[in-house]
């Protein structure tokens, strides 16, 4: 059960990433963020009425909180890499990220690492160094290598906190993630951006967006409450697949032979890393 809400987790990102980053290519990234995270609210209080906690405590929903941090960093950044880089080589470099990240985490807290996860975590950089050295028109720049290392990060932080909240206390820390990146969000979007112009057509991705990386908010939360911490969040990184794929039929994007190999590389990076 554990694996399965992980990678339906998975799903759930890979399709908010597309539906966030193509919003985002016509709207600035943290008023995208911010405003699909306040529409995300709608699901999860469907959730909360569904599966009520059993028990929550204050650790739980500070917990969150700092999950929220890394959550709202990490989309927002990620929103803005995949608006201004091509999605399936942005999204496969912050999976990786976010991938090795926990298993680091469980290995300085007392948690082992086989020699194929080790392999993985090579792997993962070797990707990441194929995907930046690429040296076509489309190449993925030091600056978008860096928000795609830094969203993965943010993303790791989300899994790392979300992982330390009790199961009894059911959905509630994804409560305290939102009281953090909503507001956060919008300072954000206030402060670096110009105001928001939106259409029908940006409100739709934009709403699909919020529910879906809810949706998977919900079911990760879930999975790493239950189950191992670097396990989960690998798992649930091989989200650029459907990113990839979902961006290729609806976007036509093409990746070069450099790139499709560094693309490559990270996803069987991420799968050593949990075999």
């Amino acid at each position: 059960m554990t694996l399965a809400l992980a990678l339906g987790g998975a799903v759930f990102y890979g399709l908010a990433d597309f539906s966030g980053g193509f919003a985002a290519k016509r709207n600035p990234p943290w008023g995208v963020t911010y405003l699909s995270q306040t529409i995300g609210l709608v699901a999860l209080a469907m959730a909360l009425l569904l599966l009520p906690a059993e028990e929550v405590t204050i650790a739980d929903i500070l917990w969150g909180a700092g999950a929220g941090i890394g959550g709202v960093v990490g989309v927002g950044l990620l929103y803005r890499a995949l608006a201004e880089g091509t999605m399936a080589v942005v999204s496969p470099v912050t999976a990786a990220t976010t991938a090795a990240i926990p298993v680091v985490v469980d290995l300085a807290t007392g948690g082992s690492l086989t020699p194929l996860a080790a392999a993985g975590v090579v792997v993962a950089v070797v990707a990441i160094a194929t995907i930046a050295g690429e040296r076509s028109a489309r190449r993925l720049s030091p600056g978008l290598l860096g928000l795609a290392l830094a969203a993965g990060t943010g993303f790791a932080i989300f899994f790392i906190a979300i992982a330390q909240t009790s199961e009894a206390s059911g959905f509630w820390p994804l409560v305290g993630a939102r009281l953090v990146t909503i507001p956060l969000g919008f300072v954000l979007h206030r402060s670096l951006e110009r105001p928001m112009q939106l259409n029908r057509s940006s409100l739709r991705w934009i709403s699909a967006a919020g529910l879906l990386d809810m949706g998977a908010n919900l079911l990760v939360a879930v999975a790493l409450q239950r189950g191992p911490l670097g396990i989960v969040s690998v798992l649930t990184s091989l989200y650029p697949a459907v990113t990839a794929l979902t961006a290729t039929v609806v976007l036509r994007e093409r990746l070069t032979r450099a790139q499709g190999v560094g693309v490559g590389l990270a996803m069987v990076a991420v799968v050593m890393l949990v075999a």
